[in-house]
């Protein structure tokens, strides 16, 4: 893609180039400047500038001053609003202060470095804003959470005559332990207590409790410590309103520097019209004159810099960029780029950088698809497998099964064999069930926890029960030992099997919710076996 054309040339560094430039360029600014500033004033226009033009200006400094100091104010009332009314007048009396400000300095000043501080401080204050938007917005979001949690709470309460009494009150008193935490301005301490809920309510889910019970723990559950739970936005909101203090100490640091700056630049004034009124007028004709001679000399020699520059960098600038927007387009632009420099670096190294990316895409494709721990396929790639399959069968009117494998007693296995032997078993259980599909066509993955499901086109039920038993059999064979199980003393499965005929209407969702019925039966009716849907 990128060849130099002048690999064995004398490497001459861009920054080499740069800085003889530079010097250059600031050495002859600072000759105008001297010869400028120094000598064309006359002293009869100083006293003029004094009367005229330094005492108003003056002044007009010691209102931007005021002005200035009204942003500390704003910034101030916006850091402390606490509604969205409260925040939208505060923001707008801050934008009102900073146009009023950038106004009085745009008038009174022509000085790069207050306009830089100056917008500076504006893009400091964007940010602030936006940070206030956003603890704003998370708060907004706590509240509408906390609404759905006394809501739920409420449903909670209707519960009875279902499951143990003991319910209500381990829930109720969930709810009450979440406005503790939530009322918790230390992020530590948060995070403590939030670990503490996790831990009250796994005491919910216990087997003897009702669907209603469950489904009510389920969603309070969620509530707390789903992607975007109170846990989270809790602890977003303390980190937000940290770096709001943070960041409004910091933006009031710029506008008092910039203040003080004010201050510096207003007494160099005053001294520098002291100085002009100590000039002689005499030696104004002779230094136009030189100044006329510097000035055609650094016309000229700007405009050598100027030509070289655009030949040197902005042109191959210009091929290096192209190189970029071709590559984003996923076109390959084949094309040399002169030089030896960093340039011609950053364009090698681009190159590289890319097909790092192109291998690095392809791995992290792969590995989305696959379980972490079997190696077999994961729940996104069964979803994906499913739909597909499901559709192929009703458009060629052909069964598919489904086989809902769920280990027996896993949690006595885990509890008492240790965490490692249970990942140890789940491998195991993936190997054996991989070993018995026999087509290239059937397709196993780990459904979630101690769950596998095999996708099995063009299969009968009579297929899938021979493939089943054949499961349970293998399992049996390799006797992975289970002897706290109430099944027998090898770990052994449950099989929920669901076959669609060639003209059923179905979808991958309810294929599944079928056959976790039918395992539900299996299990029901003693585990260590099958059972068909229906």
């Amino acid at each position: 893609m990128i060849i130099p054309s002048a690999k064995n040339a004398p490497r001459i560094s861009l920054v080499t180039v740069f800085s003889a430039g530079f010097m250059c360029i600031m050495f002859i600014f600072i000759l105008l400047s001297y010869f400028t500033f120094s000598r064309l004033l006359s002293f009869e226009s100083t006293l003029t500038n004094v009367s005229e033009i330094s005492l108003p200006h003056i002044i007009e400094i010691n209102q931007l001053y005021t002005q200035a100091a009204s942003l500390l104010e704003s910034t101030d009332i916006l850091s402390q609003s606490s509604s969205n009314a409260s925040k939208r007048l505060a923001k707008e009396q801050l934008q009102s202060n900073l146009l009023n400000t950038r106004k009085a300095a745009k008038e009174i000043f022509k000085n790069e470095f207050l306009d830089t501080q100056l917008n500076t401080i504006a893009i400091e204050l964007e940010e602030f804003s936006d940070l206030i938007d956003e603890r704003q917005q998370t708060r907004d979001n706590i509240e509408l959470l906390k609404t759905q949690l006394f809501e739920l709470n409420k449903q909670a309460i209707t519960v009875k005559g279902e499951s143990y009494s003991d319910w209500t009150m381990i829930f109720s008193q969930a709810i009450v332990n979440v406005s503790t935490a939530l009322n918790e301005n230390k992020l530590q301490q948060v995070r403590f207590l939030f670990k503490q809920l996790k831990q009250q309510l796994s005491k919910l889910y216990q087997e003897e409790r009702s669907e209603t019970e469950k489904k009510l723990t389920s969603k309070l559950k969620n509530l707390l410590f789903g992607e975007n739970g109170l846990e989270v936005l809790k602890i977003q909101y303390l980190r937000l309103a940290g770096r709001t203090i943070g960041k409004a100490n910091f933006v009031q640091s710029l506008i008092r520097d910039y203040v003080t700056q004010l201050g510096f630049v207003t007494n160099k004034t005053e001294q520098r019209i002291t100085k002009q009124v100590s000039y002689s007028a005499i030696e104004t004709q002779k230094q136009i004159q030189l100044i006329g001679v510097v000035l055609i000399g650094g016309v000229i020699f700007l405009s050598i810099i100027s030509f070289l520059f655009q030949q040197r960098v902005l042109k191959r600038i210009s091929v290096f960029n192209q190189i970029v927007l071709t590559k984003s387009q996923g076109i390959e632009l084949q094309t040399q780029l002169s030089g030896n420099d960093e340039i011609t670096d950053l364009a090698i190294t681009f190159k590289a950088f890319t097909e790092t990316i192109e291998l690095q895409k392809k791995k992290l494709e792969h590995l989305s698809m696959s379980d972490g721990l079997t190696g077999i396929a994961n729940r996104r790639a069964l979803d994906i497998r499913l739909q597909h399959d499901v559709k192929l069968a009703m458009r060629d009117k052909y069964s598919v099964s489904v086989l809902l494998m769920d280990i027996d007693n896993f949690k006595l296995f885990n509890d008492n064999y240790g965490h490692s032997a249970g990942d140890t078993c789940l491998k195991d259980i993936s190997r054996i069930i991989s070993n018995a599909l026999q087509r290239d066509t059937d397709f196993v993955a780990r459904y979630g926890g101690e769950e596998f499901i095999c996708v099995l086109p063009r299969t009968s039920a009579e297929g899938a029960e021979e493939l089943a038993i054949h499961i349970i059999n293998e399992l049996k064979a390799e006797a992975l030992p289970h002897h706290y199980s109430d099944v027998a003393k090898h770990v052994t499965l449950s099989i929920g099997i669901k076959t669609t005929s060639p003209n059923e209407s179905t979808t991958s969702e309810l294929l599944i919710k079928q056959s976790d019925q039918a395992l539900y039966a299996a299990k029901k009716a003693g585990k260590n076996r099958h059972s068909f849907y229906g």
